[in-house]
């Protein structure tokens, strides 16, 4: 996906790209914050664990821990760059998030925990998961998370239709070009993003991206026993989606 390395692999650079422009070349990630937030299924004064998965940077759970006083997050990833930065960006939080290095591919890695894990959260990473992948691990995390808990993903979709692609891509386009404008006041980090071939729809890279329709991750989450199943927020190729565990917390 990015123009100046080999296809197909994801390398340091990359990260610290998305580091310096991730809040950029997101969509509206304010609103997915504040939509996580109005998602999860707890009082802003209740206690409760979160797992982010790919934690990156650590905006969301950043998020998280400020809206909810109470919370505690773990924080996976598999970048110890990732991490690093993280722990410097929360800091302040000391012992109410735990840093974890993980490995996405790894069979049945969410059985890692030994507390009781109220909600999964992710921002842009499932979608290296290819489609069976993506099912199996909504089964696994339905069976590990507690009663009355959330699943809460955002990520990138993946076109139903030739005309949803050419959309999704003149969409993603035009939302980062505004946002570097908003951010920057200038269109540089978006020349960025034109540099790199960021914008899958443009420019797929099947060995690293693996977006499924969100018809299809909607589908797998209630087959695995969620309810409340819903897409909370689309846009310019990107949802953010999921459901919660019945039962009481």
């Amino acid at each position: 996906m990015k123009q100046e390395k080999q296809r197909g692999e994801w390398q340091d650079r990359d990260t610290a790209l998305f580091l310096r422009y991730g809040h950029i070349f997101v969509p509206e990630r304010e609103e997915w914050g504040r939509t996580f937030t109005d998602l999860i299924p707890f009082e802003r004064d209740e206690s409760f664990v979160a797992v982010e998965i790919g934690a990156g940077g650590g905006w969301l759970s950043e998020t998280i821990l400020t809206q909810y006083p109470n919370s505690k997050v773990i924080a996976l990833d598999g970048s110890q760059q990732m991490i690093r930065h993280a722990r410097r960006r929360l800091q302040s939080f000391g012992d109410r998030v735990e840093f974890r290095l993980f490995n996405l591919f790894d069979y049945e890695w969410y059985r890692m925990f030994d507390e009781k894990i109220h909600c999964f959260v992710s921002s842009l990473v499932i979608h290296h998961l290819d489609g069976e992948q993506k099912r199996a691990l909504f089964k696994g995390l339905y069976s590990v998370l507690d009663p009355g808990g959330a699943l809460l993903i955002a990520d990138i979709m993946k076109e139903t239709s030739e005309y949803a692609r050419i959309h999704m891509g003149r969409a993603w386009d035009e939302e980062t070009a505004r946002r570097s404008l908003d951010f920057e006041g200038n269109l540089q980090a978006f020349n960025q993003f034109q540099k790199e071939k960021w914008n899958l729809f443009h420019y797929p890279d099947p060995a690293v991206d693996k977006p499924s329709t969100l018809p299809e991750q909607l589908g797998w989450l209630q087959e695995a026993g969620f309810t409340g199943v819903d897409a909370f927020w689309v846009k310019a190729g990107h949802a953010l989606f999921g459901g919660y565990k019945r039962g009481e917390k």
